[in-house]
């Protein structure tokens, strides 16, 4: 008896075969681990428990590495966000809490969490109206707000359901085969085979649903798969009717057969209008070539005009760069880092402009609202597990820019310098026309800096737009000597100004031979409080006095 032969396999670098991940991570764990821990030989537990570790990460090297793309099939974009998770629809930012709830100490158990407690009790329930009404009852009314308790029950159920998906797939397929001999729509074949699972699993009618459409996903994926090459062979209208009905015949649905379709790199007869929602959202992810190639490209202007549709947001502007605030998904970032690829929304809040204490405490909330509008639910759920299927990145972060959200600051402004005017001119009145002249050109900000009015056909992307107001400082804009002496000489009572310099907050003064001031890219000049301008009277008022 004759062996077949292996084919070998050799990982591409950064994937590694067992020995070259087991190597690697040994070397690591000796560099980085106690030294009480000196025995290494392959009998020691940890170095068991490591090198089983080993074994994990590079089968998955193999499997990505060798597994062909199913796409456009991997991502069910066609599918209404309810039909794309196991059993339910998570309702984004309460994930969280519900967590923490989950976690607390369960009433009357002290060594016991809510979770593990109502876990058993809620997988028990015959229906949803059943869960629904023991959270309802003593002592768990009240643990979880109406808008929470659903989340809460489908995490609780979210272990049973995907467990009896995996270790009775072969339940499942039998019952999705026996549908399909009887005929009729994909979904009346689902349906039937759900009907025939209730009888031997203990779920609810939706994920029985769920659970059907997990495996004919599998199978719809496999077969195009087998198709591919048909797919990429119909260049002509007889061709592209045969592999559409072979894939129909294979059990694929009909928005599945003009997704699959779109596997080939110009697919006959179909328009980019062909792969999109009349939204403009698309149907498959990534989109296919002919949309990028009539679509506008998303920049970091978009972004801003995004956030703009916020009702609280007056100005937003994109700046380079990871600054202080709420990144991309969720979480708090503390520190400004100078990265590529990374782009915050520097945000001015209509309701309450100036960032007092109470607006910076609610600042986290508000940001993440202005984030879910300019980059969409990310924000919220940026990691989902509970999905059979991946949701298209809403909305089209086709540059995969990392975007997150800052308010905008205020940098107070100190002047210094000497005023000089003509003797009998009113001091008080001098030097306070000169600041409230400084301060209007702070408040409009700079002419050059304004944006500029479209002369042709404006391009729009898929939403609304909301263009930046002209009057405002531009964030982290410059202040400019010559531009701030033009204000303060105004007046034609004040002859000239000497020994001008500029403070920005609590750094140092700027002499005027620097030319310009620098500020920080998420702040707007406005003068503080105490100003330090003089006036210097002249007797003939000429220019050799000033």
């Amino acid at each position: 008896m004759s062996a077949e032969p292996v084919s070998s396999f050799t990982p591409v670098a950064p994937d590694a075969d067992w020995e070259g991940v087991r190597v690697r991570l040994m070397a690591a764990l000796a560099a980085t681990s106690a030294t009480t821990w000196n025995d290494r030989n392959a009998i020691e537990p940890g170095v068991t428990l490591a090198e089983a570790a080993a074994f994990g990460l590079a089968d998955l090297h193999y499997r990505t590495a060798t597994r062909p793309s199913a796409w456009p099939l991997d991502v069910a974009a066609w599918e209404p966000a309810t039909d794309r998770h196991w059993h339910a629809t998570l309702p984004p930012g309460e994930i969280a809490a519900v967590a923490d709830v989950l976690a607390r100490k369960a009433p009357g158990a002290a060594e016991r969490s809510v979770a593990q407690v109502l876990e058993p009790l809620v997988r028990a329930c015959a229906a949803p109206g059943d869960a629904l009404a023991l959270l309802a009852e003593a002592p768990w009314g009240g643990t979880f707000t109406t808008r929470q308790t659903p989340v809460a029950v489908t995490l609780l159920r979210a272990g049973l359901v995907r467990g009896l998906a995996h270790e009775l797939t072969d339940l499942v397929a039998s019952a999705v085969d026996a549908a399909r001999t009887v005929g009729g729509t994909v979904a009346a074949q689902d349906a039937r085979a759900a009907e025939a699972l209730a009888t031997a699993l203990p779920l609810w009618p939706d994920e029985l649903a769920a659970v059907v459409r997990r495996e004919r996903r599998r199978r719809s994926s496999t077969a195009m798969l087998e198709h591919l090459d048909a797919i990429l062979a119909a260049t002509t209208l007889q061709a592209v009717s045969a592999v559409r009905a072979d894939l129909g015949a294979a059990g694929l649905s009909s928005d599945e057969v003009e997704v699959a379709m779109a596997a080939a790199p110009v697919p006959l007869h179909t328009l980019p209008e062909c792969l999109e929602e009349t939204d403009g959202a698309s149907r498959v992810w990534p989109p296919h070539p002919l949309q990028a190639l009539t679509c506008e490209p998303v920049t970091d202007v978009d972004y801003a005009r995004r956030a703009r549709q916020h009702p609280e947001v007056l100005r937003a502007w994109a700046v380079p760069g990871r600054l202080a605030g709420i990144g991309w998904d969720g979480r708090p970032v503390t520190t400004a880092v100078p990265a590529k690829g990374t782009v915050t929304l520097v945000v001015e809040r209509a309701a309450a402009p100036e960032v007092s204490a109470s607006v910076r405490a609610s600042a986290p909330v508000f940001l993440t609202e202005v984030l879910r509008t300019a980059i969409g639910t990310e924000v919220d759920q940026p990691h989902p597990t509970w999905q059979d299927t991946l949701d298209p990145l809403d909305p089209r972060r086709m540059i995969c820019d990392e975007v997150g959200a800052t308010l905008l600051d205020v940098c107070p402004v100190v002047l210094q310098g000497r005023l000089v005017t003509r003797v009998g001119a009113d001091r008080e009145a001098t030097v306070g026309g000169a600041l409230a002249r400084v301060a209007a050109h702070f408040a409009a900000g700079r002419p050059e800096s304004r944006p500029t009015p479209a002369t042709g056909p404006v391009i729009d992307g898929p939403w609304p737009r909301v263009d930046q107001p002209e009057e405002g400082w531009t964030p982290g804009e410059a202040i400019r000597f010559t531009e701030v002496v033009t204000a303060i000489s105004a007046d034609p009572a004040i002859l000239g100004v000497e020994k001008l310099a500029i403070k920005v907050g609590t750094g140092p003064f700027v002499e005027s031979a620097d030319g310009s001031v620098p500020l920080p890219p998420v702040c707007v000049p406005e003068l503080a409080d105490i100003q330090c301008l003089r006036v210097r009277f002249v007797l003939t008022g000429e220019c050799s006095d000033a």
